[in-house]
């Protein structure tokens, strides 16, 4: 420690040295006009030179020691007040996104949540089940409700087999009286010249699409006619069971294939069917 006093005194009395009245004590001898050289020579030739600074001397270099503690303290707290700032900013970016990963996550779960509530009011609304229905239909007669998107095979005593379908979106719907005149087990399907020229896709199955699991007509397929025409509209199954209870076919009524099959078994060429 002693070392280190002894060169900031020298490096002050060097700058002092420059002046005129620059005074230093160095080894018990007082210099006056001190210039680095007999300063450094009086070092030099004393063992354990005992440095002291004349009175004027001394309360400058204490000044200068003060100004130094005074920037030294200056400098670090700028220092700390950056590190704080840049903390600050990362911390602060750090959270935004935090909380908009967050946000995502919560709609993601809320979206999931609303799509897992949805399938099972319609999947509960949508199930096969017999309920009361007064129609004054005949039994056997088949009548489609768009609006509500079911359809009824009516039975007696004022009773009727509820089934949930899928009717047509915008544009697509049909509604009247028409019989079944035809009824086929997984049936080819022949895409109507319409729907190829709106999906040219589907032109690969212009001569039609065998019967399968990836049909759109599914496992069964009720054909309607008016008289002797064919409407081009059918009661069928499904490769979608997800769109059952909504409007989205393009005019034909979707089932289940399990509800299909187990029309299918009740109906027969002739039964009336109402679309309304």
């Amino acid at each position: 420690m002693k070392q280190v006093l002894q060169i900031f005194v020298v490096g002050w009395l060097l700058l002092l040295a420059q002046s005129s009245d620059g005074l230093a004590l160095v080894g018990g001898k007082m210099i006056q006009g001190a210039t680095p050289k007999n300063i450094g020579l009086s070092l030099r030739h004393s063992t354990n030179p005992d440095i002291q600074l004349a009175h004027h001397t001394e309360e400058e270099w204490q000044e200068f020691l003060r100004q130094r503690r005074a920037k030294r303290n200056r400098l670090k707290r700028q220092r700390r007040e950056r590190r704080l700032r840049r903390k600050a900013s990362r911390s602060k970016r750090f959270d935004a996104k935090t909380t908009k990963r967050r946000q995502s996550r919560r709609r993601l779960a809320r979206a999931k949540t609303n799509r897992q509530t949805a399938v099972k009011k319609r999947t509960g609304l949508y199930n096969r089940q017999e309920v009361s229905y007064r129609s004054g239909e005949k039994p056997g007669t088949v009548i489609v409700e768009t609006s509500t998107r079911h359809l009824y095979y009516v039975l007696n005593n004022k009773r009727a087999l509820r089934y949930g379908v899928a009717v047509g979106k915008q544009g697509f719907s049909w509604s009247g009286k028409s019989t079944i005149k035809r009824k086929v087990e997984w049936p080819t399907w022949y895409p109507p010249k319409s729907m190829i020229k709106r999906k040219p896709s589907l032109k690969k199955w212009e001569g039609g699409q065998p019967g399968g699991p990836k049909n759109p007509l599914g496992a069964a397929a009720l054909y309607l006619f008016q008289g002797d025409k064919d409407t081009l509209y059918r009661i069928h199954g499904t490769n979608a069971p997800s769109s059952i209870g909504t409007a989205a076919s393009s005019g034909c009524i979707r089932m289940r294939n399990e509800d299909i099959k187990h029309l299918y078994s009740k109906v027969h060429n002739g039964t009336k069917v109402i679309v309304r």
